[in-house]
């Protein structure tokens, strides 16, 4: 590490908590502060998670040692689960959880709205990347943003830098391929959803890619797991993170073992201390040790991250934990009981500790037996540098061949010590009075800052009934007072600094002592936790206006939609279906205006090209169909993408064009540059209250999830309906859903050994054999379902459903198609029998419209 004159605030440690083994590991590791779900409401509905009946013991243990806890509900809520969620976080509140984490927007307005002082997270499912996004959320009321892992330091830094509230962000466990919030991979492939917490993790599986109809040898992707991520681990970056400002360092892991939340904790604190400390700085070899000690815990690689830089974070090689390396087979023999594998240590080993083996075909996993040294002697134990033999199982030596890779998965000497480690007791100061003729009294309070981050003190007070008398042999001295005072025994507490005001020669009993600072501890203990403790509120939503009283001018922000286009007279009062298609070019759009689409989206980047002189007729052609233009901007737009879309978007608010918005900070730009807006169902609208959110922040349209079925979309649209709501619901019927996109440039490899050129058609496939089109945007890489979504047969229900528009994606169709495809859905949206071809090779899907997540 560098910068020996730097200094700063330490960020906050911030641990996964999947029970309360984990939690204990927690305090173990020296967190400042823990993050836990209860029952299914939670990203990481894998874990064991609590109840909330145990939720109130987990917190007050977590506070008695000077620990924060934050609930995450970080997933969206369907309209029917807001009640539960909201009993849910009155429990949590009354128990003193000290903040919340949120996904959903409209769980987020109504717990501001009823909980005026409980702290809200905005969760990294939120997919805030930018400024913009940030200010989005805290305009709403979060008083803390995860920002997405996708952000370098440099962006980090500018983003703090530029908001209200504090910035927290991941820097060691599992990465997401898909930027967090944006994934609907599992959800389609398994009806798991990972927006919902229930990812089955399809990344992690075996793919291969087929470019314009041919396979490619794995070799030149570096494996079978393309899309697997390693593990995210920044120790050896940390200060690069900490100088950034940011106020927490989040730990994934929530379904890991107590003993990795312990160690990791305990690296990134000491890591912490040292760089924001007095002391020595760190230095990279010291943190390469202590990160070699965590991949005995848990790895799949390591990567630095996004955040430091690399953006190649993908570890194709192999999708599960297979533990540090350990070296490689030099030679082996076998015998009837067990295989003997000589190599060369690159860790410590021990006898029972587990290995794996890279075997030809597949990892293999083994304990070790024994262990025979250079001479031939059995040995407990063997260190780093020494050759060895390492006796394991026949039936798993069978595999092995000679140069085949060992990693040690489990280190027994380390969990031995991790589980030994003592749980970090809070610390406290004490003061003995001791005045002759006066009650024995003990005072306690916590360290100014250490009952909870940036909390007062708690203080508490016992005066026993003994009065101090004159010794009349052997009196008791300071410091056998001392001692009494510095004995907490089983308290969560230790004694900082002990203060004693004695007068001389005077005699307390020894049992007066301890039982006078036994009460004063026990009295602190409670004033610690009932601080923490509030009152239930008990909220009905049924009873609850917020969603009606909400003001609206929707019906304004409609109009201004549709002005420059003649589509006003097709707007709300109709109550006529609309049908909304959404393109990539400038000749589909042609061909879909004039099959009778009532919508268009476009690309945000084609405006120029559709305003400039050579297209001045189709142009009017276009305002002859009276079609409503929306632009698309991009999913993922850092604030330097996000800058440089700003003057375009003004461009389309002069000419009286909307635009289309898939993120927060998208959302807020729009808001500021007063162009109204739709919001897309990139952003996970599950309820309508988070529906209205965007409403009141300048949509007149929202898309709703295509994880929703029929039945949950008309509960989101009756509510808006009994309030009197005027804008617009809209839903996907037809095109292959975007499953993921990520900043990892999945097909750089291919592209620099020009196996993939710009117009090359690709293909992810599984063991399966689906096939899912890949593309390429920019660095990033978009991954699109195997499957085509096609509700056509169903559209004449649609209407009693309570939606509005009805949307095509017809971004992988030809022109010919587009016109087709959308001619057939008018027809049906007139009440006709409408038909298409099925294309050859092509699967159908409705979705999750007849089933869910």
């Amino acid at each position: 590490m560098s910068d020996n004159n730097f200094s700063c605030n330490p960020p906050e440690i911030l641990s996964p908590v999947g029970d309360n083994e984990a939690l204990l590991g927690a305090i173990k590791g020296g967190a400042d502060a823990v993050y836990l779900g209860v029952g299914e409401f939670n990203a990481r509905q894998g874990a064991k998670n609590f109840t909330i009946e145990g939720l109130e013991a987990a917190v007050d243990l977590a506070h008695s040692h000077g620990v924060l806890v934050y609930l995450a509900l970080n997933i969206p809520i369907k309209q029917k689960e807001l009640q539960h969620a909201l009993e849910i976080v009155d429990r949590a509140y009354a128990a003193g959880t000290d903040a919340i984490i949120l996904q959903d927007l409209g769980l987020l307005r109504l717990l501001k709205e009823i909980y005026p002082d409980l702290s809200l997270h905005a969760s990294t499912q939120m997919t805030i990347h930018n400024k913009e996004g940030v200010d989005f959320a805290t305009d709403l009321g979060a008083n803390r943003v995860i920002v997405s892992r996708e952000l370098t330091t440099a962006e980090v830094k500018d983003i703090v830098e530029h908001s209200k509230v504090g910035i927290e962000v991941f820097v060691h466990g599992a990465l997401c391929y898909s930027y967090s919030g944006k994934c609907l991979f599992s959800s389609f492939l398994h009806d798991r959803s990972a927006n919902r917490g229930a990812c089955a993790q399809p990344c992690r599986r075996r793919y291969s890619f087929l470019v314009n109809g041919r396979e490619i040898d794995e070799r030149h992707i570096g494996g079978s797991y393309p899309i697997s991520c390693a593990e995210l681990s920044t120790l050896t970056g940390l200060e690069e993170i900490v100088k950034t400002g940011v106020i927490s360092l989040k730990i994934e892991g929530r379904m890991k073992k107590p003993e990795y939340v312990t160690a990791s904790a305990a690296a990134y604190k000491a890591a912490v201390e040292g760089i924001c400390g007095p002391g020595a700085i760190p230095t990279k070899e010291e943190l390469k040790a202590k990160e070699a000690e965590l991949a005995k815990l848990f790895y799949r690689g390591f990567t630095r991250g996004f955040i430091l830089g690399e953006k190649g974070v993908s570890h194709p090689k192999y999708s599960s934990n297979y533990g540090a390396f350990l070296g490689k087979v030099l030679d082996l023999s076998r015998s009837k009981g067990n295989t003997k594998l000589t190599v060369r240590l690159e860790e410590d080993i021990q006898v029972k500790d587990g290995i794996s083996i890279f075997t030809r075909e597949r990892m293999l996993g083994s304990a070790v037996t024994g262990i025979i040294t250079i001479s031939g002697e059995h040995a407990k134990s063997a260190g780093k540098g020494e050759k060895v033999g390492l006796e394991i199982s026949s039936k798993t030596g069978r595999a092995v061949q000679r140069g085949d890779e060992l990693y040690l998965t489990t280190d027994t000497q380390l969990l031995d010590t991790l589980q030994k480690t003592k749980l970090k007791a809070l610390p406290v100061s004490l003061k003995a009075r001791a005045g002759k003729g006066e009650l024995f009294t003990v005072e306690i309070r916590t360290e100014n800052g250490k009952a909870s981050r940036a909390e007062e003190p708690a203080y508490a007070e016992f005066t026993d009934d003994y009065i101090v008398q004159d010794a009349e042999k052997a009196p008791t001295t300071v410091e056998q007072i001392k001692k009494a005072m510095e004995s907490l025994g089983d308290t969560p507490f230790e004694a900082a600094s002990i203060e004693i005001e004695a007068d001389e020669n005077i005699f307390i009993p020894v049992g007066v002592l301890k039982n006078t600072r036994r009460k004063a501890a026990e009295l602190l203990l409670e004033e610690t936790l009932k601080a923490k403790k509030r009152k239930q509120k008990y909220p009905d939503l049924e009873g609850f206006n917020y969603l009606c009283s909400l003001e609206s001018d929707s019906g304004s922000k409609i109009e201004a939609g549709m002005k420059r286009t003649g589509a006003e007279s097709r707007g709300q009062a109709s109550k006529k279906l609309l049908l909304s298609v959404e393109v990539q070019k400038i000749s589909s759009l042609i061909q879909a205006a004039e099959a009778g689409a009532d919508i268009a989206y476009i690309p945000v980047s084609l405006f120029e090209e559709l305003m400039s002189p050579k297209n001045e007729e189709k142009l009017e052609d276009l305002k002859a169909e009276r079609i409503e233009l929306v632009f698309r901007i991009p999913r993922i737009t850092h604030d330097s993408e996000l800058a440089e879309l700003k003057p375009l978007i003004e461009k389309i608010r002069d000419a009286g064009f909307t635009v289309a918005c898939s993120s927060l900070g998208a959302s807020r730009l729009a808001k500021e540059l007063s162009i109204p807006f739709v919001a897309q169902k990139d952003l996970n609208i599950f309820n309508a209250f988070t529906a209205s959110t965007f409403y009141k922040a300048g949509a007149y349209r929202a898309t709703l999830s295509s994880e929703l079925n029929l039945s949950e979309i008309k509960n989101v649209c009756e509510t808006l309906q009994a309030c009197g709501n005027s804008s617009q619901t809209e839903i996907l019927v037809y095109g292959r859903e975007l499953m993921l996109i990520t900043e990892n440039d999945l097909l750089k490899p291919l592209v620099d050994r020009k196996i993939v050129r710009k117009e090359s058609e690709v293909l992810l496939v599984d063991q399966s054999g689906s096939e899912f089109p890949v593309r390429r945007l920019g660095t990033r890489t978009l991954i699109y379902n195997s499957k085509v979504l096609d509700m056509l047969k169903y559209v004449k229900n649609m209407k009693g459903y309570g939606v509005d528009v009805l949307r095509l994606d017809l971004s992988f169709n030809t022109d010919s198609e587009v016109r087709e495809i959308t001619e057939a859905y008018k027809e049906a949206l007139a009440g006709k029998e409408a038909k298409l071809k099925p294309v050859r090779g092509v699967e159908y899907t409705t979705g999750h419209y007849f089933k869910g997540v």
